[in-house]
């Protein structure tokens, strides 16, 4: 069976970093600069080794051709470079690309100036051993946070029985203290907060005896966490 011209393996050199497609996905945007070049409109260059030469970015085209395979946006976590690849993008005249990374980058200012929402989840472990827990120790844990946030962050089945009706009478801004319930609750919690764009930006622990005994000691542990208004208003969208 013949390769039919769209089929066709292409073999790119970008800057001097080599890629291979086919020429359907290069032209999967024909009015782009890439539409133009592989379906016969524009010239073409060739190097010594027979690949067509960009002479572009050839880490940033990664990204770009992964677009033109998907249609999709997709970037690793904590990508700095969305300045290069917008001016690449607009380079090839990817319109529908050049429109999400215009978008993306909105987004990020918006996150950069929107206002910023705290969480602290403290534990608290008193008994014979508070360090590890055992039949003879207790642990406490509770969040400290505005109402509405506490609602719109953790799972209902972290928070403690008896304060769900006390969380949601008249919730709102106001700042209050939640029982926690659950076994590792302050670590679950945290790796849903995690989960879900919250940094966490504090976290230590501190001991207090309270008897004459050795052994009668309280240990504390605080972890704090933060997050953008409009992140948290993102998760909430997408929920």
């Amino acid at each position: 069976m013949g390769t039919t011209p769209n089929g066709e393996i292409i073999h790119l050199s970008v800057g001097g970093v080599e890629y291979k497609t086919t020429r359907a996905t290069l032209c999967k945007y024909p009015n782009s600069m890439l539409g133009a070049m592989f379906s016969s409109t524009l010239s073409t260059h060739v190097d010594q080794t027979g690949c067509y030469f960009i002479d572009r970015d050839g880490e940033i085209f990664k990204y770009i051709l992964n677009y033109l395979r998907s249609s999709r946006l997709s970037l690793p976590t904590g990508f700095a470079n969305l300045d290069q690849l917008s001016l690449e993008a607009d380079f090839y005249q990817i319109l529908p690309l050049i429109k999400e990374l215009k978008e993306l980058k909105e987004m990020e200012q918006r996150l950069r100036v929107s206002p910023t929402h705290f969480l602290e989840i403290i534990e608290i472990r008193f008994g014979d051993i508070a360090v590890m827990p055992t039949v003879n120790s207790q642990i406490r844990t509770i969040i400290s946070g505005r109402k509405d946030v506490i609602l719109l962050s953790l799972p209902s089945q972290h928070i403690h029985p008896s304060e769900s009706e006390r969380l949601n009478l008249n919730s709102g801004n106001d700042f209050c203290e939640i029982l926690l319930s659950g076994s590792n609750v302050r670590l679950r919690a945290g790796e849903h907060l995690k989960s879900h764009g919250w940094d966490l930006v504090e976290s230590h622990m501190s001991t207090c005896p309270v008897g004459t005994d050795a052994n009668d000691i309280v240990h504390s542990y605080k972890d704090r966490w933060m997050i953008s208004a409009c992140q948290m208003h993102l998760n909430k969208t997408l929920t």
